[in-house]
């Protein structure tokens, strides 16, 4: 098989195609902030740390606000995000711009916060975890359900479901049920490990009668 420079030369440039926007540097910044202002993650924590500031620096206050409601970013991500659900910026839904307001004032701040607390590993650290966690929930929730009443008018999938077309198992199945599904099963695990923690902080007799035996 020979190599095809064109074919490789038009993925980069599709790829590539409006890099250069200034918007795509808020990751970025939002990113070497908290790592100035809080450090690295480490420690038992990490992995939640990473998660905490996966979702403030790029999800909330990227993704779903610039991307997925100004149109702006790379291209492939904002035709992706038309693709996915055109209750964002192709229609501008009055619901789904709500949950981003909530996203890029509320939660994208919480994200940042609730990282400093995992990192410092401060007193609140549970509290804002918690706190977090059911926000996204019931976001999720509030998102996927809302469509799922109004029967998938809004995203690439017929009724009954079928696997014909690479939209249809892209953006439907795995970004609309696999993405929405791990930000309802994501939240409700940490809130179950974070309250087993408090039971822990709150209870240090049973916590170390269980170490005893």
């Amino acid at each position: 098989m020979s190599f095809n420079s064109t074919r490789a030369l038009e993925i980069v440039k599709y790829f590539t195609e409006d890099i250069d926007d200034p918007f795509n540097l808020i990751p970025v910044l939002l990113i070497t902030l908290c790592f100035a202002w809080c450090g690295f993650p480490s420690g038992k924590h990490k992995v939640l740390a990473w998660w905490a500031l996966f979702n403030g620096c790029i999800i909330h206050c990227w993704m779903e606000v610039f991307i997925g409601t100004f149109a702006r970013g790379p291209k492939w991500m904002v035709v992706g995000y038309g693709k996915l659900d055109v209750r964002y910026w192709p229609t501008k839904d009055p619901m789904v711009m709500g949950i981003v307001a909530l996203e890029l004032f509320i939660m994208g701040p919480l994200c940042i916060l609730w990282y400093r607390s995992i990192v410092k590993d401060l007193w609140w650290r549970h509290f804002v975890s918690v706190l977090v966690s059911a926000i996204q929930m019931t976001g999720t929730i509030l998102f996927a359900g809302v469509e799922a009443y109004d029967g998938f008018k809004h995203v690439p999938v017929d009724w009954p479901p079928k696997f014909d077309t690479f939209d249809k198992i892209f953006y439907f199945w795995i970004f609309f049920v696999l993405a929405n599904g791990l930000w309802i099963f994501a939240p409700v695990t940490i809130m179950l490990q974070t309250l087993l923690e408090m039971k822990d902080v709150y209870n240090p007799a049973n916590s170390s009668e269980k170490k005893c035996n």
